[in-house]
């Protein structure tokens, strides 16, 4: 199973529009990289906590995984298919939203790099709440979104 980390601010989109900007990308990640199962996570970041230009953030970054050596031409294929969209169904000028698709080691760094931040205590509160969001999105089939605060 590959996963996907996508931050945005809070109260930045509607239910429904995380739920369309899920399927796009659940879409173009099937057609452009793999058919292989796809987990997302959202991270919610409350207001006040994330800025741009000394004033409450508005940008969106979604974090791919992909295959070790995954054709460049592709990989730009998957990106530019996901911001055409992305922007269509969001109203963000192109500015506020950061695409990456990288290759499973460079992921699996920045994914392990943000629990080792945290003490033991932290990691497994961290992981202990993720765990209930997910079994909680999947009962009621919506997202995963996160809020990192702990």
């Amino acid at each position: 199973m590959r996963k996907t980390l996508i931050l945005i601010q809070e109260n930045q989109f509607s239910d429904t529009q995380v739920a369309l900007l899920e399927k796009i990308i659940r879409n173009h990640y099937r057609h452009h990289v793999s058919r292989e199962r796809l987990l997302l996570i959202w991270n919610r970041i409350p207001a006040g906590q994330a800025f741009t230009n000394y004033q409450d953030s508005r940008s969106s970054l979604v974090t791919m995984e992909c295959p070790p050596g995954f054709p460049q031409t592709q990989r730009i294929a998957v990106l530019k298919a996901i911001e055409k969209d992305w922007l269509k169904i969001s109203g963000q000028h192109p500015d506020e939203l950061m695409l990456a698709l990288v290759e499973e080691d460079l992921f699996a760094d920045v994914f392990q790099g943000t629990q080792k931040r945290l003490s033991l205590r932290g990691r497994i509160a961290f992981v202990a709440k993720v765990i209930r969001t997910v079994i909680h999105a999947r009962f009621k089939r919506i997202p995963i979104i996160v809020n990192p605060n702990l």
